[in-house]
């Protein structure tokens, strides 16, 4: 996965250090050297992470972070400053830091805290993508569904309101919605090859019989005639 990480410091020393550190790690890194120039650099380009020093010119620390979380409410922050308090660090925390700290910090500390950063960043987008799999494991269900119901209507001569396929088994339940593939039918030859596609997935996947493909792909090319 890639991570893009913005380092917001007007120390250029400090600033200078944290990216080269984060670069070896390979992360794509920008740096800004005060707060509006960096709230300007989260309007144009998305980060994942922000790594911030709060005593800045232009805009402090905290302005940053505010500003961040509107532009991408899901660009994690860090904030660093030299003036500790229990003030900062509720303020900082309330308005959505992933984490705080203080200076003098050894480098492999911030390091530490940007692992995890980006680890629950990971862990996030691991999530969105498996619930991408399941909506369309579901459709392609629905799918074989509508088309397995149809042909035992055919055969059996009952209503293809059934919610049992062919062989009994109840393929999937509830009144789903009607599933693109089967609407819209603008480009027969495209929708043909999509839909077998589609069928061939899922009988490798285990998700269906031979004897349930072919039942499938005889319904298809049916439609198709």
């Amino acid at each position: 996965m890639e991570f893009h990480i913005l380092i917001v410091d007007d120390d250029p020393n400090m600033l200078s250090v944290l990216q080269d550190s984060f670069s070896e790690e390979h992360y794509h890194v920008a740096t800004s050297s005060n707060g509006l120039d960096a709230i300007e650099k989260c309007q144009i380009q998305p980060y994942d992470l922000v790594i911030s020093d709060i005593m800045m010119p232009g805009a402090t620390g905290l302005e940053v972070l505010s500003a961040a979380k509107k532009i991408n409410p899901n660009t994690l922050v860090i904030l660093i400053t030299g003036f500790a308090s229990l003030e900062t660090a509720v303020s900082a925390i309330r308005e959505g830091a992933y984490d705080y700290i203080t200076k003098p910090f050894r480098l492999e500390e911030i390091k530490v805290v940007v692992r995890n950063a980006l680890g629950n960043i990971r862990l996030r987008r691991e999530n969105q993508r498996l619930m991408l799999e399941v909506e369309e494991a579901y459709q392609k269900l629905h799918l074989v569904k509508r088309i397995m119901v149809s042909e035992h209507a055919i055969d059996s001569g009952k209503s293809p309101s059934t919610s049992e396929d062919i062989t009994g088994k109840t393929v999937i339940t509830g009144n789903a919605p009607p599933h693109p593939l089967l609407e819209n039918r603008t480009d027969g030859r495209k929708k043909l090859v999509s839909d077998l596609e589609r069928l061939s997935r899922l009988k490798m996947q285990g998700m269906l019989s031979e004897r349930e493909f072919e039942l499938c792909k005889s319904r298809l090319l049916k439609d198709r005639k």
